[in-house]
């Protein structure tokens, strides 16, 4: 068997897998598989810990543990104080549960920060070779796996990238032609693998699983946390109703504002200088609240995804010439502000099978963003390009208080004064 050397990029902890947890959003969750698959890739929950300062607890213990690279054994300490300090009641052997926490966060970020190290090299190493510990104890499913090499774009790596399972302890190396040759290693190429079905006996519940995965595992945690937020938005609404609306009302969407902010500016200053806006470019702003989804689902069109988009082309359609001549165009100062206005609105309305959001500015005018629901169109994130189904605002304005009041609008929440 070929010995497989100098073929690593990087080290522990990687600086991109502790950029990978910060951005992580606080989850809770009932039980393990109220969550499953790359949904994982955005958010952090324990599996029976639905209380926010218990969760938050844990994210920050263990956000220190894969920034430090400590071991199990202190992770142990932590583990009991935060159970004192909560009461919480949990399921398990007391260090498999806590082995379980530090070594599934602590794997798959370090996955996911490789991944992004992987896509920097791989114009000059664009294989990757999977690699298990090789001992006793790895699954007979993944062994078989091991030096199988594949293009780094190819299809096997959606769904295999490992970590594939609970305590997997496979990996990746990357490799140029050069290292396949003298490893004596073949390029595969993988041929299309059918999911099988799993019926739980106590549910009764069938669910869709990779073989030689388990179930939840067969997504590639770095492409997922590259995904864009549409993605978290399309699995939010596959979770019950309840999880849903509590992992929305706990989201940070602050963050969003200064990014977006910036967006608008640089889109502002685009056109100040004459220049074209290059189209595809967006920011999301934020994310429907559970009670717009339940009216929207009895009222309307139920959503593909809970994100809300705002992309540059659309920006500058707001703000344009036309607009400012007639007293319609969107303030800078407003148009900056909209994710803490997605926040707290002073209404929102449906029109036909748009969501418009209205903000009541000082001169007793409203600025309304109009949101298309469920609209297909290629989005740009992170130097890639792909279609998606998008709810993205395609029009905003400055109107009086009575156009809001005409008959083909419906208040969803708040008022218009």
């Amino acid at each position: 068997m070929p010995e497989v050397v100098n073929a690593t990029y990087g080290s522990l902890p990687y600086k991109e897998a502790i950029e990978y947890f910060k951005e992580k959003l606080i989850i809770p969750s009932e039980k393990w598989d109220d969550l499953v698959g790359s949904i994982h890739a955005k958010g952090f929950t324990v599996a029976g810990a639905t209380k926010l300062s218990l969760l938050e607890d844990f994210y920050k213990t263990v956000q220190t543990y894969i920034a430090s690279g400590d071991s199990l054994g202190n992770f142990l300490k932590d583990f009991d104080d935060i159970v004192a300090k909560h009461g919480w009641s949990y399921k398990g052997d007391r260090r498999w549960r806590s082995k379980v926490i530090l070594n599934t966060n602590k794997r798959s970020a370090y996955a996911a920060g490789r991944w992004q190290q992987l896509q920097r090299v791989k114009a000059r190493r664009p294989y990757l070779i999977y690699m298990t510990v090789d001992d006793g104890r790895v699954r007979d499913e993944h062994q078989k796996w091991h030096l199988k090499v594949y293009h780094i774009d190819d299809p096997f790596w959606k769904t295999h990238y490992p970590p594939n399972g609970w305590m997997c302890r496979c990996y990746v190396r990357s490799a140029s032609k050069k290292d396949l040759e003298r490893l004596d290693l073949k390029v595969s190429e993988s041929k299309t693998i059918d999911a099988i079905e799993i019926l739980d006996p106590k549910t009764g519940v069938i669910t869709e699983k990779m073989p030689g995965i388990d179930v939840g595992w067969d997504y590639n945690v770095g492409k997922a946390w590259l995904a864009p937020d549409v993605i978290l938005g399309q699995q939010l609404m596959e979770l019950p109703t309840s999880l849903r609306e509590k992992a929305v009302k706990w989201f940070d969407n602050s963050m969003f504002d200064q990014p977006f902010k910036q967006l608008v500016n640089s889109t502002a200053y685009q056109m100040a200088k004459g220049r074209s806006i290059k189209q595809g470019l967006a920011q999301t702003v934020g994310y429907l609240s559970e009670d717009v989804i339940s009216y929207l689902s009895n009222h309307a069109e139920v959503p593909y995804g809970a994100a809300i988009i705002a992309r540059d082309s659309d920006i500058a359609h707001w703000l344009r010439d036309s607009k400012v001549e007639r007293g319609a165009s969107v303030p800078i100062s407003v148009a900056s502000i909209l994710p803490k206005i997605i926040r707290n609105p002073d209404a929102v309305l449906l029109d036909g099978k748009n969501v418009v959001f209205a903000h009541k500015m000082k001169d007793g005018r409203y600025a309304k963003f109009i949101l298309k629901m469920n609209f297909k169109d290629k989005l740009r994130h992170n130097k890639s390009r792909f279609k998606e189904y998008l709810n993205t605002f395609k029009a905003a304005g400055i109107v009086l208080a009575d156009n809001l009041k005409e008959p083909h609008y419906k208040i969803i929440s708040g008022s218009i004064d």
